[in-house]
Protein backbone atom coordinates (compact mmCIF):
# COMPACT_ATOMS: atom_id res chain seq x y z
CA UNK A 1 0.00 0.00 0.00
CA UNK A 2 1.17 3.29 -1.22
CA UNK A 3 1.68 6.34 1.05
CA UNK A 4 -1.46 7.89 -0.28
CA UNK A 5 -3.55 4.94 -0.21
CA UNK A 6 -2.47 4.35 3.36
CA UNK A 7 -3.63 8.50 4.25
CA UNK A 8 -6.63 7.75 2.61
CA UNK A 9 -7.47 4.68 4.36
CA UNK A 10 -6.55 6.30 8.06
CA UNK A 11 -8.65 9.39 6.64
CA UNK A 12 -11.69 7.46 5.84
CA UNK A 13 -11.41 5.71 9.00
CA UNK A 14 -11.75 8.94 11.24
CA UNK A 15 -14.54 10.03 8.69
CA UNK A 16 -16.19 6.97 9.80
CA UNK A 17 -15.32 7.14 12.82
CA UNK A 18 -16.66 11.20 13.36
CA UNK A 19 -19.94 9.96 11.90
CA UNK A 20 -20.95 7.33 13.78
CA UNK A 21 -20.23 9.21 17.66
CA UNK A 22 -21.98 12.37 15.85
CA UNK A 23 -25.24 9.66 15.42
CA UNK A 24 -24.64 8.51 18.64
CA UNK A 25 -24.86 11.46 20.53
CA UNK A 26 -27.96 12.07 18.26
CA UNK A 27 -30.04 9.24 19.54
CA UNK A 28 -28.89 10.14 23.17
CA UNK A 29 -29.64 13.46 23.82
CA UNK A 30 -32.94 12.36 21.80
CA UNK A 31 -33.90 9.91 24.17
CA UNK A 32 -32.95 11.87 27.02
CA UNK A 33 -35.13 14.63 26.18
CA UNK A 34 -38.07 12.30 25.50
CA UNK A 35 -37.27 10.74 29.33
CA UNK A 36 -37.34 14.15 30.45
CA UNK A 37 -39.80 16.51 28.22
CA UNK A 38 -42.08 13.63 26.92
CA UNK A 39 -41.22 15.29 23.50
CA UNK A 40 -39.20 13.50 20.73
CA UNK A 41 -37.15 16.81 20.38
CA UNK A 42 -35.35 15.99 17.30
CA UNK A 43 -38.54 14.36 15.43
CA UNK A 44 -39.69 17.56 13.54
CA UNK A 45 -42.58 15.80 11.76
CA UNK A 46 -43.78 15.04 14.70
CA UNK A 47 -43.35 18.26 15.53
CA UNK A 48 -45.37 19.86 12.87
CA UNK A 49 -48.15 16.74 13.05
CA UNK A 50 -48.58 18.31 16.88
CA UNK A 51 -48.68 21.80 15.41
CA UNK A 52 -51.18 21.11 13.32
CA UNK A 53 -53.32 18.85 15.47
CA UNK A 54 -53.33 21.40 18.61
CA UNK A 55 -54.17 24.12 16.32
CA UNK A 56 -57.05 21.94 14.76
CA UNK A 57 -58.37 21.11 18.06
CA UNK A 58 -58.20 24.86 19.48
CA UNK A 59 -55.43 24.41 21.89
CA UNK A 60 -52.84 27.14 20.74
CA UNK A 61 -51.08 27.13 23.66
CA UNK A 62 -49.44 23.91 22.11
CA UNK A 63 -49.74 24.77 18.64
CA UNK A 64 -47.45 27.16 19.50
CA UNK A 65 -45.01 25.32 21.66
CA UNK A 66 -44.89 23.07 18.76
CA UNK A 67 -43.78 26.05 16.58
CA UNK A 68 -41.83 26.98 18.60
CA UNK A 69 -39.39 23.74 18.86
CA UNK A 70 -39.36 23.45 14.79
CA UNK A 71 -38.06 26.92 14.84
CA UNK A 72 -35.42 26.57 17.74
CA UNK A 73 -34.28 23.41 15.30
CA UNK A 74 -34.12 25.28 12.22
CA UNK A 75 -31.98 27.87 13.71
CA UNK A 76 -29.71 25.91 14.79
CA UNK A 77 -29.54 24.11 11.81
CA UNK A 78 -28.56 27.84 10.33
CA UNK A 79 -26.24 28.53 13.05
CA UNK A 80 -24.75 25.14 12.38
CA UNK A 81 -24.08 25.75 8.56
CA UNK A 82 -22.77 29.07 9.22
CA UNK A 83 -19.78 28.72 11.64
CA UNK A 84 -19.24 25.39 8.85
CA UNK A 85 -19.19 28.18 6.11
CA UNK A 86 -16.61 30.39 8.17
CA UNK A 87 -14.47 27.85 8.71
CA UNK A 88 -14.59 25.35 5.54
CA UNK A 89 -11.54 26.06 3.62
CA UNK A 90 -9.65 24.72 6.67
CA UNK A 91 -7.92 21.05 6.36
CA UNK A 92 -8.92 20.53 9.58
CA UNK A 93 -11.09 21.37 12.46
CA UNK A 94 -13.93 22.46 10.25
CA UNK A 95 -16.56 21.73 12.64
CA UNK A 96 -15.03 23.10 16.08
CA UNK A 97 -17.21 26.00 16.23
CA UNK A 98 -20.59 24.38 15.81
CA UNK A 99 -19.53 21.38 17.85
CA UNK A 100 -18.49 24.04 20.89
CA UNK A 101 -22.07 25.75 20.57
CA UNK A 102 -23.81 23.02 20.87
CA UNK A 103 -21.61 21.47 23.85
CA UNK A 104 -22.44 25.10 25.67
CA UNK A 105 -25.77 24.58 25.12
CA UNK A 106 -25.98 20.83 26.21
CA UNK A 107 -23.91 21.82 29.30
CA UNK A 108 -26.30 24.87 30.12
CA UNK A 109 -29.32 22.48 29.93
CA UNK A 110 -27.82 19.94 31.60
CA UNK A 111 -26.68 22.03 34.35
CA UNK A 112 -30.05 24.42 34.81
CA UNK A 113 -31.86 21.63 34.26
CA UNK A 114 -29.98 19.47 37.13
CA UNK A 115 -29.78 22.36 39.41
CA UNK A 116 -33.18 24.29 39.44
CA UNK A 117 -35.60 21.40 39.17
CA UNK A 118 -38.44 23.54 38.39
CA UNK A 119 -36.70 25.22 35.90
CA UNK A 120 -38.73 26.35 32.59
CA UNK A 121 -39.29 23.19 30.40
CA UNK A 122 -40.54 24.90 27.67
CA UNK A 123 -36.84 27.31 27.16
CA UNK A 124 -34.98 23.83 27.58
CA UNK A 125 -36.28 22.26 25.61
CA UNK A 126 -36.10 24.77 22.69
CA UNK A 127 -32.67 24.86 24.13
CA UNK A 128 -32.23 21.34 23.03
CA UNK A 129 -33.91 21.65 19.62
CA UNK A 130 -31.30 23.87 18.93
CA UNK A 131 -28.81 21.82 19.51
CA UNK A 132 -30.86 18.73 17.50
CA UNK A 133 -30.31 21.47 14.48
CA UNK A 134 -26.85 21.91 15.15
CA UNK A 135 -26.45 18.21 15.31
CA UNK A 136 -28.52 17.58 12.70
CA UNK A 137 -26.69 20.28 10.56
CA UNK A 138 -23.17 18.65 11.02
CA UNK A 139 -24.39 14.70 10.67
CA UNK A 140 -25.64 15.76 7.06
CA UNK A 141 -21.83 17.78 6.13
CA UNK A 142 -20.18 15.42 7.68
CA UNK A 143 -22.32 12.49 5.53
CA UNK A 144 -22.12 13.97 2.83
CA UNK A 145 -26.25 14.35 2.80
CA UNK A 146 -26.16 10.56 3.39
CA UNK A 147 -28.25 10.56 6.04
CA UNK A 148 -29.34 12.62 8.76
CA UNK A 149 -30.35 11.47 12.20
CA UNK A 150 -33.99 12.60 12.38
CA UNK A 151 -34.56 10.71 9.17
CA UNK A 152 -34.07 7.44 10.50
CA UNK A 153 -36.70 5.73 8.43
CA UNK A 154 -34.88 7.51 5.13
CA UNK A 155 -32.01 4.83 6.48
CA UNK A 156 -34.05 2.28 7.04
CA UNK A 157 -35.48 2.23 3.55
CA UNK A 158 -32.07 2.67 1.40
CA UNK A 159 -30.77 -0.13 3.72
CA UNK A 160 -33.59 -2.23 2.25
CA UNK A 161 -32.59 -1.08 -1.42
CA UNK A 162 -29.18 -1.99 -0.43
CA UNK A 163 -29.85 -5.39 0.67
CA UNK A 164 -32.01 -6.31 -2.13
CA UNK A 165 -28.47 -5.14 -4.22
CA UNK A 166 -26.37 -7.43 -2.72
CA UNK A 167 -28.60 -10.16 -3.19
CA UNK A 168 -28.45 -9.31 -7.01
CA UNK A 169 -24.67 -9.02 -6.72
CA UNK A 170 -24.44 -12.57 -5.07
CA UNK A 171 -26.65 -13.92 -7.79
CA UNK A 172 -24.52 -12.43 -10.64
CA UNK A 173 -22.00 -13.70 -8.98
CA UNK A 174 -23.42 -17.42 -9.16
CA UNK A 175 -24.68 -16.83 -12.61
CA UNK A 176 -21.09 -15.95 -14.21
CA UNK A 177 -18.86 -18.37 -11.81
CA UNK A 178 -20.92 -20.67 -10.24
CA UNK A 179 -20.45 -21.71 -6.48
CA UNK A 180 -16.78 -20.39 -7.11
CA UNK A 181 -18.29 -16.88 -8.38
CA UNK A 182 -20.99 -17.00 -5.57
CA UNK A 183 -18.37 -17.47 -2.93
CA UNK A 184 -15.91 -15.06 -4.62
CA UNK A 185 -18.76 -12.48 -4.48
CA UNK A 186 -19.60 -13.78 -0.69
CA UNK A 187 -16.37 -13.03 0.86
CA UNK A 188 -15.71 -9.60 -1.25
CA UNK A 189 -19.03 -8.53 0.25
CA UNK A 190 -17.65 -6.58 3.42
CA UNK A 191 -15.38 -4.45 1.53
CA UNK A 192 -17.00 -3.68 -1.65
CA UNK A 193 -16.92 -0.39 -3.10
CA UNK A 194 -19.91 -0.28 -4.39
CA UNK A 195 -21.79 -0.84 -0.82
CA UNK A 196 -19.86 1.57 0.88
CA UNK A 197 -22.77 3.96 1.29
CA UNK A 198 -25.06 0.83 2.98
CA UNK A 199 -22.12 0.25 5.75
CA UNK A 200 -21.99 4.06 6.81
CA UNK A 201 -25.66 3.93 6.92
CA UNK A 202 -25.87 0.68 8.84
CA UNK A 203 -23.36 2.18 11.35
CA UNK A 204 -25.39 5.53 11.61
CA UNK A 205 -28.84 3.59 12.73
CA UNK A 206 -27.13 1.16 14.70
CA UNK A 207 -25.38 4.22 16.91
CA UNK A 208 -28.32 6.33 17.28
CA UNK A 209 -29.82 3.02 18.39
CA UNK A 210 -27.39 2.68 20.73
CA UNK A 211 -26.81 6.04 21.92
CA UNK A 212 -30.53 6.35 22.61
CA UNK A 213 -30.22 2.79 24.57
CA UNK A 214 -27.47 4.59 27.23
CA UNK A 215 -29.47 7.73 27.25
CA UNK A 216 -32.56 6.51 28.43
CA UNK A 217 -30.65 4.13 31.17
CA UNK A 218 -28.25 6.98 32.09
CA UNK A 219 -31.17 9.59 32.22
CA UNK A 220 -33.48 6.79 34.34
CA UNK A 221 -30.40 6.96 36.78
CA UNK A 222 -29.11 10.25 37.13
CA UNK A 223 -31.49 12.51 35.87
CA UNK A 224 -30.73 15.51 32.91
CA UNK A 225 -27.23 16.09 34.37
CA UNK A 226 -26.59 13.03 32.05
CA UNK A 227 -26.52 15.28 29.46
CA UNK A 228 -22.35 16.02 29.99
CA UNK A 229 -22.53 12.65 28.56
CA UNK A 230 -22.46 14.04 24.60
CA UNK A 231 -20.66 16.80 25.75
CA UNK A 232 -17.78 14.32 26.33
CA UNK A 233 -18.35 12.26 23.01
CA UNK A 234 -18.84 15.91 21.15
CA UNK A 235 -14.86 16.77 22.83
CA UNK A 236 -14.14 13.01 21.16
CA UNK A 237 -15.19 14.24 17.80
CA UNK A 238 -13.66 18.13 18.00
CA UNK A 239 -10.28 15.81 18.90
CA UNK A 240 -10.93 13.44 16.27
CA UNK A 241 -11.68 16.66 14.18
CA UNK A 242 -8.26 17.99 14.91
CA UNK A 243 -6.09 14.96 14.41
CA UNK A 244 -3.57 14.49 11.34
CA UNK A 245 -6.42 11.52 10.34
CA UNK A 246 -9.27 13.28 9.86
CA UNK A 247 -10.62 13.71 6.03
CA UNK A 248 -13.41 15.71 5.54
CA UNK A 249 -14.23 14.37 2.04
CA UNK A 250 -17.59 12.42 2.41
CA UNK A 251 -18.82 9.17 0.95
CA UNK A 252 -20.08 9.13 -2.54
CA UNK A 253 -23.94 9.35 -2.08
CA UNK A 254 -24.27 7.06 -5.62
Amino acid sequence: MSFSEESSSRGRFAYFTLALLLAGIAGGVNAIAFFAFGVRISHMTGNVSWFGESFASGRVDNALEAGYLVIAFILGACASEALLETSRKRSRGQYIPALILEIVTLGAVAFWGHTNPEANENLLMRCLAFSMGLQNALTTRVSGAVVRPTHLTGVLTDLGIQMVRMVVWLRDGFRTGGLKGFWKHLVGLPGAQQFERARLQMGLALSFVLGSVIGSFLFLSFGTIVLLLPCLGLMMVIALDLSTMASHTPVAST
